[in-house]
C-alpha cells in the first residue's frame, strides 16, 4: 500500500511540476530540501561531521551547517528536476546544460568502449539524461529499490524515456559486458563503496573505492573518463570532463586499477573542494576506514592530560592508524560551566549542544572545539565531563571519560575508566583501575633515561659512569584542597634523601610539579643547586618537563614521591621501581579520618605496589630497598585500559 501511495503521489507531483516553469519547480525543491534538513537531525550531524573531517578547522559551526543546508537544497532541487523529466527534451538540455559535445565525439572516435565515472555531485541524474538527449545514450548502473518496486519502476521509466538504459546492480554485469562489447557507453556512480574495495587517501583519511569499474575497463580495454555535472545557478548546469584514463597503458591489472582509483579519487576531491555544497556529505563515506581520529580534551592539568594520552596510546596499539588532537577547555565563567553541566544532564540527546558549548566556552576554545570532528573523544577531569557529553552527542562520536563523571550518569558515555576508590557500581561500560591511568612502558623508560643524560641540566661528575651509582628519583608535588606543602616539610624530606645518598654513594634526581609553592622551589635551589649528590634539579616553574619524568623513573633504583597527587603516585608505581610514598601535612582533615585519597594510598601499600612512610623513616626505607632489592610489583592499570578499549573498538 505504501508503495502504491508513493508511486501515485510522485506521479501526481510530477504532473504538477511539469506545468510550472523550471525556476518555480526548483524553488519548491529547495523548500523541500529545507524541510528535509529540519527533520533529519541525525543525517545533518553526520554531514557536518564529515565536512569537518574533510576540512579541519575551515568551518565554524554556523558555516558548516550552512554548507549542509545548501547541500540539502541542491538535492531537493535535483529531485524535483528529475520529476520534470516528462517535459525535458533536447531543447531544454541545450538551453540549460553546457555539454562539451566534442569530448563525447572524441571518445567515440577512439573506437573503444567508454566507461563514464561520475559521483553524487551536482544533479548527477541529469548528466546521463542530458548526454542521451544530445545523441550520446549510455547504459547506467543503478541500485534497485526492493521496498518500493512501483515507485522505482516509475522513476526508471522516466530515465529510459530519454534514451538511457538502466542496468540494476546484482544482475547488471551481463548487460554491462554486452554494452561494452557493442561499443556503447556505460555510466557508473563510483564515489560510494560497500565493504569491498581498496582504501585510498580521501581528504586525509583512508576511504573505500570500488575496484569493479576499473577491473571491467581493464578487461574490456575501455577508456575511463571521470565526468562531473555542476549546478551553476538555478536550472543551469555544466558537464565537466577529466582527462581519459587508459588503464591498459598503466601496466599490470593490479597497478592499473590502483592508479585509476587514485586519479578518480583526486579528481572527485578537487571538484568537492571547488564547491563542497554540491556533494552528498550525508553518507557514511568513511564508515569502514581503518583510521581513527581521537579528540582529547584538556583541563590544563598535566596529570589529567597524560592519562588521556595514555588511553590514546592504548587505542594506537589496537588500531595503528590513530591520530589525535588536543583542545583545551576554557569556560567563560563559573556560571557558564554550571550551565554546561545542567544542559548536559537535562538534554541527554545533544539537542542544542553546539549552541550551549559556543556560549559556555571562551570564543577561542569554542571555535577550536566546534571546528573539529573525531570518531572518539577522551577526557579526564570533572570540568571536561559536560563538554565530552555534549560534543559526543552532537558529533555521534564514542566517548571515554577518566574518573567518576558525576553528576552525569555513566550510561551517557561509551566507556568510563574510574579509580577503584571512587566506588562506581559494576556496569558493562565501567572499568575500574587502581589509581590513575599510566602509559609507562619499560622500553620507553629506558629510552627516556638515555635521553635524560643528555639534558643540559644533568650534571655528571668527571670520570663517573651513571650505572656505577644507585639513583634515587624524588617527585615533589604541591598544594591541594586537602594537603599543604610547607618548605619545612620539603627540606626535611630532601635531608632524608641526601642522607641515604651519602650512605649508599648514590645520586638523586629531583623534580617539582606546577603546584609546588615558590618557597619550596627556592629552598630546593639553595639546598641542591650545587650539591654533589644531586645530579638533576628540574623546577616546573622554570624548566620544561616534557619527557623528563619518564627519564627519571627509567634511571631510578628507587622512587620517593609525595602522596597528594594520585596521578603522580600511580605513574611512579607503574614504572616497576620500588616506591616510597610520603604523605604531606593535611590542611583540614583529621589525621585519623580515612578519606578517599588515603584509602587509595593504603590500598597501594597493602597490595605491595608501594611503601607508605612518614618523613623521618624515608632515608632508612630507601636504603633497605636499594641494599636488599626485590622485584617490585608494577601497577598495571594500562593493561586493563588497553583490553577495555579493544572491546570498545
Amino acid at each position: 500500500m505504501l508503495d502504491w501511495l508513493a508511486a501515485n503521489f510522485v506521479r501526481g507531483l510530477s504532473a504538477l511540476l511539469c506545468r510550472v516553469p523550471p525556476e518555480a519547480a526548483l524553488w519548491l525543491g529547495r523548500r523541500a530540501g529545507d524541510f528535509t534538513y529540519a527533520v533529519s537531525s541525525r543525517r545533518v550531524r553526520l554531514g557536518i561531521r564529515n565536512l569537518r573531517a574533510a576540512f579541519p578547522g575551515r568551518y565554524t559551526p554556523v558555516e558548516a551547517r550552512r554548507v549542509i543546508r545548501t547541500c540539502y537544497r541542491h538535492i531537493g532541487a535535483s529531485t524535483f528536476e528529475l520529476l520534470r523529466l516528462p517535459v525535458i527534451d533536447r531543447a531544454y538540455a541545450e538551453r540549460y546544460v553546457e555539454l562539451p559535445v566534442e569530448r563525447f565525439q572524441a571518445a567515440a572516435r577512439t573506437g573503444r568502449p567508454v566507461i563514464y565515472l561520475t559521483a553524487h555531485y551536482g544533479s548527477w541524474e541529469l548528466s546521463a539524461i542530458a548526454a542521451a538527449l544530445a545523441g550520446f545514450p549510455m547504459v547506467v548502473l543503478a541500485r534497485a529499490q526492493a521496498n518500493f518496486p512501483r515507485l522505482y519502476r516509475l522513476l526508471v521509466s522516466y530515465r529510459e524515456s530519454k534514451g538511457c538504459t538502466v542496468a540494476h546492480k546484482g544482475g547488471a554485469m551481463r548487460r554491462l559486458l554486452r554494452a561494452l562489447d557493442e561499443r556503447r557507453a556505460v555510466g557508473i556512480l563510483a564515489d560510494q563503496a560497500t565493504r569491498h574495495g581498496d582504501f585510498l587517501d580521501f581528504f586525509g583519511r583512508p576511504a573505500l573505492f570500488a575496484r569493479g569499474p576499473f577491473e571491467l575497463a581493464y578487461d574490456k580495454r575501455a577508456l575511463v573518463i571521470p565526468v562531473f555535472i555542476r549546478r551553476l545557478r538555478g536550472p543551469f548546469h555544466r558537464l565537466e570532463f577529466e582527462p581519459p584514463i587508459d588503464l591498459r597503458a598503466l601496466g599490470s591489472q593490479e597497478a592499473a586499477v590502483r592508479e585509476g582509483q587514485r586519479r578518480y579519487a583526486e579528481a572527485l576531491a578537487r571538484h568537492i573542494r571547488e564547491d563542497p555544497t554540491q556533494w552528498l556529505w550525508m553518507h557514511q563515506r568513511w564508515k569502514y576506514t581503518p583510521a581513527r581520529q581521537v579528540l582529547v580534551l584538556s583541563d590544563g592539568k598535566l596529570g589529567h592530560l597524560k592519562q588521556s594520552l595514555a588511553v590514546v596510546e592504548a587505542l594506537a596499539e589496537r588500531t595503528p592508524q590513530v591520530s589525535h588532537d588536543v583542545v583545551e577547555v576554557r569556560y567563560r565563567s563559573r556560571a557558564a560551566r554550571g550551565l554546561a553541566v545542567v544542559w548536559s544532564v537535562l538534554v541527554p540527546r545533544g539537542w542544542g549542544a553546539a549552541g550551549c558549548l559556543a556560549w559556555a566556552l571562551t570564543r577561542e576554545s569554542a571555535r577550536d572545539l566546534l571546528s573539529r570532528t573525531a570518531d572518539l573523544i577522551v577526557s579526564c577531569g570533572s570540568s571536561t565531563v559536560p563538554v565530552t557529553a555534549l560534543w559526543s552527542a552532537d558529533n555521534q562520536a564514542k566517548s571515554i571519560v577518566i574518573m567518576n563523571p558525576a553528576p552525569l550518569p555513566v550510561r551517557r558515555f561509551s566507556l568510563v575508566i574510574a579509580p577503584r576508590h571512587d566506588g562506581l557500581p559494576q556496569r558493562g561500560n565501567v572499568v575500574q583501575v587502581m589509581g590513575a591511568v599510566s602509559g609507562v612502558a619499560a622500553t620507553r623508560l629506558a629510552e627516556a633515561a638515555a635521553r635524560l643524560r643528555e639534558h643540559p641540566k644533568f650534571r655528571a661528575a668527571p670520570g663517573e659512569a651513571g650505572s656505577a651509582h644507585p639513583v634515587i628519583a624524588v617527585l615533589l608535588g604541591g598544594e591541594t584542597d586537602d594537603y599543604d606543602m610547607p618548605a619545612g616539610f620539603a627540606e626535611s624530606l630532601i635531608q632524608q634523601v641526601l642522607a641515604a645518598c651519602e650512605d649508599l654513594h648514590a645520586w638523586c634526581l629531583v623534580t617539582t610539579s606546577r603546584r609546588t609553592p615558590h618557597a619550596v622551589e627556592q629552598a630546593l635551589t639553595e639546598r641542591l643547586g650545587a650539591h654533589p649528590r644531586c645530579r638533576l634539579l628540574l623546577l616546573a616553574s622554570r624548566d620544561p618537563l616534557d619527557g623528563t619524568l619518564d627519564g627519571m623513573l627509567g634511571s631510578a633504583d628507587a622512587v620517593v614521591v609525595t602522596g597528594e597527587s594520585i596521578s603522580m603516585v600511580s605513574e611512579a608505581c607503574a614504572s616497576g621501581r620500588p616506591v616510597v610514598v610520603v604523605e604531606p601535612p593535611l590542611r583540614r582533615l583529621g589525621p585519623t579520618r580515612l578519606t578517599k585519597h588515603r584509602r587509595f594510598l593504603r590500598s597501594l601499600a597493602e597490595d605491595g605496589y608501594a611503601q607508605l612512610h612518614p618523613v623521618p623513616e624515608v632515608g632508612h626505607a630507601v636504603q633497605r630497598l636499594i641494599r636488599h632489592p626485590k622485584a617490585a610489583r608494577p601497577l598495571e592499570s594500562y593493561r586493563v585500559v588497553r583490553d577495555a578499549v579493544a572491546r570498545l573498538l
